[in-house]
């Protein structure tokens, strides 16, 4: 009876060591969260909402944040979620230059930039600015001609003894004629293929859901294997206590 109760104690004890090392791991393991109270840590003060861009655009602000790995920008057609990258750092910034956006990748619109800064448990703070115009084929101005004067009309001189000189139809044997040459057309210029309208949003999409599947394939691999050693360690030692009772 003694011996039960002993192995009954035991089994409870390992079962909460297991339930909590599980906890432990499963937490560990988990999908990277948005870190609160992010006002400081990541923010982007230019451009501002609203404003109108062209060319290459200056991205600045601040990204730091304690255990900082990296940060992250990236643009999206305002009201969507379709974020193609342009661009980060592995060094924290403080009221400084974050990058550079070259706006013409894209077509006029409304845009929206965000900011993504990456701590070493792979949480992070985000700021996000949105209704950035990018206005960069403006209307076409068509200038006024410039007035000419009007030529003063001016008696010619009476000639005398004008006597027309004939003017030859056909050219003299052995002369060639003149050919005339038809005009060379242009060279024409094939537009280049797009890239999806934002810069290679689409692809940069794939690769971001491929690398999301496979970290979350490794995590669950990995989940099972300790679950699975946690088990037989749990039998094992059942098995130990029982053969020495």
């Amino acid at each position: 009876m003694q011996n039960t109760r002993k192995l009954l104690h035991l089994t409870l004890a390992l079962g909460i060591l297991i339930a909590i090392g599980a906890n432990f791991f499963a937490g560990a393991l988990a999908a990277p969260n948005a870190i609160d109270d992010c006002e400081a840590k990541a923010r982007i003060l230019s451009p501002v909402p609203g404003a109108t861009v062209n060319g290459i655009v200056q991205i600045e602000g601040t990204a730091a944040l304690g255990d900082f790995v990296r940060y992250e920008l990236a643009v999206a057609p305002n009201g969507t979620q379709a974020f193609g990258n342009i661009g980060g750092g592995q060094q924290p910034i403080v009221n400084g230059q974050l990058g550079v956006w070259d706006s013409a990748s894209v077509v006029d619109g409304a845009y929206a930039i965000r900011l993504r800064v990456v701590d070493i448990t792979s949480n992070y703070c985000e700021a996000v600015v949105g209704n950035i115009n990018v206005r960069n084929s403006g209307p076409t101005e068509i200038p006024t001609p410039a007035e000419t004067p009007t030529p003063q009309e001016t008696e010619a001189p009476p000639i005398q003894n004008a006597v027309p000189t004939p003017v030859p139809t056909t050219p003299a044997a052995g002369t060639p004629a003149a050919s005339v040459t038809a005009p060379r057309p242009a060279p024409s210029r094939t537009p280049e293929a797009g890239s999806g309208g934002i810069g290679g949003i689409e692809i940069d999409q794939i690769v971001q859901a491929a690398t999301d599947f496979f970290a979350a394939l490794g995590r669950i691999f990995l989940f099972g294997v300790l679950a699975m050693a946690g088990i037989f360690f749990f039998v094992g030692v059942i098995y130990f206590v029982r053969r020495v009772l």
